[in-house]
């Protein structure tokens, strides 16, 4: 299963989406958190437990966005996003493999994210897929 914490919803739920996509590419069957959330709040951890073992989810696939970086303060276009994505093991809920990752936001306005262009979402995606095969998760 696939989740997004940060931002919710129209960020998050697209960045899913992407996942999914990618990952069906690569015949890993995937779902995202939003087909079964009751809202668009951030979910307990516990939340999230209950699902993985109700319809027992091997793995859980988090992303999440930690902070941006301003490089340049006189260019607009000049913001990072310091995003982190970590696979947890679905039955013991432990971590198996993590990254944090620097990436450039071009639809970031006055500290909120727009959404992204479907090719940053997208390139965000294989790439942290690329190091995920690089590190033999899959």
């Amino acid at each position: 299963m696939t989740y997004t914490t940060v931002p919710r919803p129209i960020v998050g739920i697209h960045v899913e989406d992407v996942w999914i996509d990618e990952l069906s590419r690569y015949e890993i069957q995937a779902y995202s958190w939003s087909d079964f959330a009751t809202g668009h709040e951030v979910p307990s951890m516990e939340e999230v437990a209950e699902v993985l073992a109700a319809y027992q989810f091997d793995t859980l696939l988090v992303t999440q966005l930690s902070e941006f970086k301003h490089l340049n303060r006189n260019i607009s276009n000049s913001q990072v996003a310091i995003v982190e994505t970590r696979l947890y093991e679905g039955t013991s809920e432990e971590l198996y493999w993590s990254l944090k990752t620097e990436t450039f936001l071009v639809n970031y306005i006055d500290g909120e994210i727009r959404r992204p262009r479907e090719g940053d979402a997208l390139e965000y995606v294989e790439t942290v897929l690329q190091e995920m095969m690089k590190d033999g998760v899959f």
